[in-house]
C-alpha cells in the first residue's frame, strides 16, 4: 500500500558556510551587476526592517539568528522523513545552469541512476566570498547519492504516456554533480552528517526560465549573458504535473517522499526593488494560502506575476502544491522565516501522509 509524504522546504546556500559570511550576498550581487552600487550604499533607503536587520554589525547578528532558525526547520523536517521511512525521496528543484547549458535546457528533467557521486562544497562559498564551509571540510569531499532507478524510471514512463513531454539524464557534467538544490537539500536534512542513506530522485524544473541566461549564469561567471530565453514551465503546467506524479506514485508499492526544494521571493531576482531585496507581501499571501489549505490555487498564478514578484522558484513548490492537491493532504507549517537581507523568504512545512490503496505498478520499468 502507497504512502506519500509531502515536504517543502528552502536550498538557500547560507546554511553551507558560517552566518558571518551570509550578509556578503548583497556585496557580491554588486559586483556581479545585480545590484546598483549607490541603491547599496544608500542604507537611508532602505526599508526600515532591512536597516533594522543590518543593525550595527552589517547583519552578521541577524545571520545568526537566521540561522538558527533554519537549522531548527531541517532538524523537524529530518524527524518526520525520519519517523515515515520512505523508500524513495522525490525532490522537485532546479538547475541554475549547472548541468543544463546552452546545448539544452530542458523544462522539466528526471534523474535517472544507481548512484552518483556530488561534491557540493566545491561552490557553496562563492555567493558568500569565502572558501570556508559550515563543517570544515575540504571542498572536494565527495557525497555519494543513492537513487531509485526503477522509480525515477517508471515515473519517466508514466508521465510520458500521460502526456508530460519530460526529459531525462543518465549522468552529470557539472564538477558539483546534481545542482545545488538537490545537493543542499541533502546537505541540510543531514546537517549533522548522521548519514542520509534514502534513494533520491532528483526532478529537474527550469524555474528561471527567460531569466536563466541574465541571471543563473552571469552569476556561473559566463560573461555576455543578456540574452532573453523561453520561458518557464507554467504554473498550470507544474501543478499537473505534480498532481500526475503523485496518481503514479499513489499507485506504487513505495512509500514515497515528495520534496519541493527552494525559497520564495529571491531579492536577487526581484527587479522592483532594485534586486535588493524580496517582495514579502507576495510572500505572505502564498504562506496565507498554505496555512489555509487554499495551495490548490497556486496552479493559477501568472507567470508575469511570479516573475513580477521574484518568486521564480516557487514553480518548484507548485509542483508539491498539485500532488498534495491531488492526494487531500494538508499542510502543517514548521516554520515561515521572513528577511530583507538574507535574499529570499524560507518557509518550513510537510503533508502528513496517508495512504493510498492504488493499484501497484511493476517494480521495474521494461526498456
Amino acid at each position: 500500500m502507497a504512502e506519500i509524504l509531502g515536504i517543502g522546504l528552502s536550498h538557500y546556500p547560507g546554511p553551507s558556510v558560517p552566518a558571518q559570511h551570509w550578509p556578503r550576498m548583497i556585496e557580491r550581487n554588486v559586483e556581479v551587476g545585480r545590484v546598483k552600487p549607490d541603491l547599496f550604499a544608500a542604507k537611508d533607503r532602505w526599508p526600515e526592517p532591512m536597516r533594522a536587520e543590518w543593525g550595527n554589525d552589517e547583519g552578521v547578528s541577524a545571520a545568526e539568528r537566521h540561522r538558527e532558525k533554519l537549522l531548527a526547520g531541517y532538524t523537524r523536517l529530518r524527524a518526520e522523513l525520519d519517523a515515515f521511512r520512505p523508500d524513495l525521496v522525490v525532490i522537485w528543484g532546479d538547475d541554475q545552469y549547472e548541468n543544463f547549458r546552452r546545448d539544452c535546457i530542458p523544462a522539466f528533467c528526471i534523474g535517472i541512476f544507481d548512484s552518483v557521486i556530488s561534491r557540493p562544497l566545491t561552490t557553496c562559498g562563492i555567493p558568500f566570498k569565502t572558501k570556508e564551509n559550515a563543517w570544515g571540510l575540504p571542498p572536494d569531499t565527495e557525497m555519494r547519492i543513492r537513487g531509485h532507478y526503477d522509480g525515477a524510471a517508471g515515473l519517466c514512463r508514466s508521465l510520458l504516456e500521460d502526456g508530460f513531454d519530460v526529459a531525462y539524464a543518465m549522468e552529470f557534467k557539472h564538477p558539483a554533480g546534481l545542482a545545488h538544490s538537490f545537493n543542499n537539500t541533502i546537505l541540510y536534512l543531514d546537517h549533522q552528517r548522521r548519514g542520509f542513506d534514502y534513494p533520491i530522485v532528483p526532478f529537474h524544473v527550469n524555474c528561471y526560465g527567460n531569466q536563466l541566461l541574465k541571471s543563473a549564469a552571469r552569476a556561473m561567471g559566463e560573461a555576455g549573458s543578456d540574452a532573453i530565453t523561453p520561458p518557464a514551465p507554467s504554473p498550470a503546467r507544474c501543478f499537473d504535473i505534480g498532481r500526475a506524479t503523485a496518481r503514479h506514485f499513489a499507485a506504487s508499492p513505495w512509500r514515497v517522499a515528495l520534496i519541493a526544494s527552494s525559497s520564495w521571493s529571491h531579492g536577487s531576482l526581484t527587479a522592483k526593488h532594485g534586486k535588493l531585496y524580496p517582495d514579502l507581501d507576495a510572500d505572505r499571501a502564498r504562506f496565507d494560502d498554505l496555512r489555509n489549505g487554499g495551495f490548490a490555487s497556486w496552479g493559477k498564478l501568472t507567470q508575469a506575476a511570479i516573475e513580477e514578484s521574484g518568486q521564480h522558484e516557487i514553480l518548484n513548490w507548485i509542483c508539491l502544491a498539485g500532488a498534495m492537491s491531488e492526494l487531500g493532504q494538508k499542510a502543517e507549517i514548521v516554520s515561515y522565516v521572513e528577511t530583507y537581507v538574507f535574499n529570499s523568504s524560507k518557509c518550513f512545512a510537510y503533508f502528513p501522509a496517508r495512504a493510498s490503496t492504488g493499484a501497484t505498478r511493476p517494480a521495474r520499468a521494461t526498456a
